[in-house]
C-alpha cells in the first residue's frame, strides 16, 4: 500500500466512462459502508472486530484472510481466500555482518499500550521502545539498525515488525497478554524464529531457528504470486457480473474542476480516435450516452 497511487476523481471518472467496475479492498479497521463500491473485498488482517467494530459480513462480500488463524475464526459461508502475503522487504531487512555481537533487547507495544491502555511488563523495562506516528518515532533505517544489533525483539502483539526482526536475524519474543495470545501467522511461519513467552526453552528455540525462518519466508515468495493471480481472477469475474451505474465514493473525492475535466476529455477522445478511428469513436460515444455513462461533472 505504501507505493499505491492516490485515488482521484479523475481516475474514478475515467474508470466509469470506460466501463471498468471498481473492486475496493477494505482492511478490517475501515468502515465498509463508507464508499459503497459494486465489488467489496473484506481484507481481514486481524481477528474481525478486535480493533474496530465494523459492519457485519455480508453474502456479497469477498473475504480475503491474512492467515489461516483468522480464517478459522470466521463462520460465514462466502467466497474467500487465504493469502499470507510477504509484505516485509527481505532486501532491506537483512542480517548484519557476521562479526556483529548482539546485546540487549528492543520492544514494541503499539496497540497494546496506546490503543488498549495495557501496562508493559518488567522484562522490557529500560529497553528502547519502537513507536510509530510519534514525533520521536524511529525511521525504518533506525529500526533495522536496532534489529541488527539486539539479541531479542520483544513484541506485545502481532506486528510486521516481528517478521522484520526475524529477517534481520533477531529472534522475536511474543509476550502473551489479555489482548494477544499467539501470532496470527503461527501456521504459516511454522513456529520458526520466535518464542511465545520467555521460558528458557522458548528463547533457545527462537535462537536456533531464526535463520531457517528467514529461508522459509524467502521461499514463500516463489508460490504466493500464484495465489494472488487466482484472487485477481476471482474478483475480476465478480466485477464482470456486477452493474456499475453510479461512480462510487463521489462525496469523498474532490473533483479536478471543469477546465481539467475538459482537458482530460480531449486527451481521452484523442486516445480513442487513435485506437478506434473516427467512426469507431462515434459508436463508442453513442453507446456511452445511451447507457448514461458519458458525463462531465466537476
Amino acid at each position: 500500500m505504501d507505493v499505491a497511487p492516490f485515488l482521484t476523481k479523475r481516475i474514478v471518472d475515467y474508470h466509469f466512462q470506460n466501463g471498468l467496475t471498481p473492486i475496493v479492498v477494505y482492511p478490517e479497521t475501515m468502515s465498509v459502508s463508507k464508499f459503497d463500491p459494486p465489488v467489496r473485498v473484506r481484507y481481514l488482517l486481524n481477528y474481525d472486530d478486535l480493533l474496530f467494530k465494523n459492519e457485519g459480513l455480508e453474502n456479497e462480500d469477498y473475504l480475503l484472510f491474512y492467515s489461516k488463524a483468522i480464517a478459522d475464526r470466521v463462520t460465514v459461508s462466502v467466497q474467500h481466500r487465504t493469502i499470507f502475503l510477504p509484505v516485509s522487504d527481505s532486501v532491506f531487512y537483512r542480517p548484519p555482518n557476521p562479526s556483529v555481537v548482539r546485546s540487549g533487547g528492543v520492544y514494541y507495544a503499539g496497540k497494546y499500550k496506546y490503543h488498549f491502555g495495557g501496562q508493559t511488563f518488567s522484562i522490557t523495562d529500560g529497553m528502547v521502545e519502537i513507536t510509530r506516528d510519534r514525533p520521536d518515532s524511529q525511521t525504518p533505517e533506525q529500526i533495522r539498525a536496532l534489529f541488527q544489533q539486539c539479541e531479542f525483539f520483544y513484541c506485545y502483539e502481532d506486528s510486521a515488525l516481528a517478521l522484520e526482526a526475524i529477517l534481520c536475524g533477531c529472534p522475536t519474543v511474543f509476550l502473551p497478554n489479555e489482548y494477544f495470545k499467539k501470532p496470527l501467522g503461527d501456521k504459516e511461519l511454522a513456529g520458526l524464529g520466535y518464542a511465545v513467552g520467555t521460558s528458557a526453552e522458548q528463547l533457545q528455540h527462537a535462537r536456533d531457528t531464526v535463520v531457517e525462518a528467514r529461508e522459509r519466508y524467502l521461499n514463500t515468495l516463489e508460490w504466493v504470486n500464484g495465489l494472488v493471480s487466482i484472487f485477481i481472477d476471482e474478483t475480476q469475474l465478480i466485477a464482470a457480473s456486477r452493474q456499475y451505474l453510479i461512480p462510487f465514493a463521489r462525496k469523498y473525492i474532490v473533483g479536478p474542476g471543469l477546465i481539467q475535466l475538459f482537458i482530460d476529455m480531449l486527451r481521452f477522445m484523442s486516445d480513442v480516435i487513435s485506437d478506434k478511428g473516427f467512426m469507431g469513436t462515434l459508436k463508442i460515444i453513442a453507446k456511452r450516452i445511451s447507457a448514461g455513462r458519458l458525463r462531465i461533472t466537476s
